[in-house]
């Protein structure tokens, strides 16, 4: 029988990173009809009480195959080969070890360590920023940015240093990883005992990385701009939903 389900409060706490995936589906509300009357302000739940409530908020986050079953299949195959590149086992573990090893995080902090603090960019810091950002590209692509571009991206990076702590953006990569990890579990190319393999392999990575769910909100939401080019208002009101919403699993498992 396959494991769907996390056993430990390490593997329920490491899927709870990739929390604001599956918010996308709007599914606090639908969660908070099935425990709300277990949720009073200010009440501390009893152990058992407490266990219930957490198998029923497994149920929506907390599941390999995301509470979908095998319909999703199919879906899960184009969305891995479109935007991962990830076609088979060989390539989701490779693209889970990189994100492990180097993820957005290295790109972004090479980026930030090569400006000033704060205060103007000058010409030699942008030159050393335009030059970084464009080391990585694929052979014959281009981007349409011109040095005014380069610049505000280089401001907004310098900006992050008032948000971000030395875990940078780790809460995009982390959660990115999760997500992977489930879509390559639907797709049929990881086991359920190699998802879960995988998703243990994160926890030294971000343990006592985060002070709190609002710090490790705010890492992924640069992450994502630093990603996508733009703020999204959408995925900012998901986590504000998460940090808030009396059936977040992000108020069963604290940082400290």
């Amino acid at each position: 029988m396959q494991r769907i389900l996390p056993e430990t409060d390490l593997e329920k706490k490491v899927m709870c990173l990739g929390a604001v995936f599956i918010e996308e589906n709007q599914v606090l509300d639908e969660l908070f009809q099935v425990i709300g009357s277990d949720l009073e302000d200010g009440k501390e739940l009893p152990e058992d009480i407490k266990a219930q409530v957490l198998d029923e908020i497994g149920e929506y986050f907390f599941r390999l195959d995301m509470n979908y079953g095998p319909d999703i299949k199919i879906d899960c195959i184009g969305i891995l080969e479109e935007f991962w590149g990830v076609r088979d086992k060989a390539t989701a573990l490779k693209n889970l070890e990189n994100i492990r090893l180097q993820g957005h995080r290295t790109k972004f902090n090479v980026l930030k360590s090569c400006l000033p603090a704060e205060g103007t960019v000058d010409a030699a810091s942008l030159s050393r920023f335009k030059q970084i950002f464009a080391f990585d590209l694929e052979e014959g692509q281009e981007l349409q940015m011109s040095d005014e571009d380069y610049r505000k991206l280089a401001q907004w990076i310098q900006k992050t240093n008032r948000y971000l702590k030395d875990s940078s953006i780790l809460a995009w990569d982390a959660a990115r990883y999760v997500h992977l990890v489930r879509l390559s579990y639907v797709a049929g190319y990881l086991t359920d005992l190699e998802a879960w393999a995988e998703i243990l392999k994160l926890a030294p990575l971000i343990e006592g990385r985060f002070d709190s769910w609002m710090e490790f909100s705010q890492s992924f939401l640069i992450g994502r701009t630093f990603w996508s080019g733009g703020d999204d208002p959408q995925v900012k009101a998901i986590c504000e939903k998460l940090l808030g919403h009396p059936a977040s699993p992000w108020h069963f498992f604290s940082w400290t």
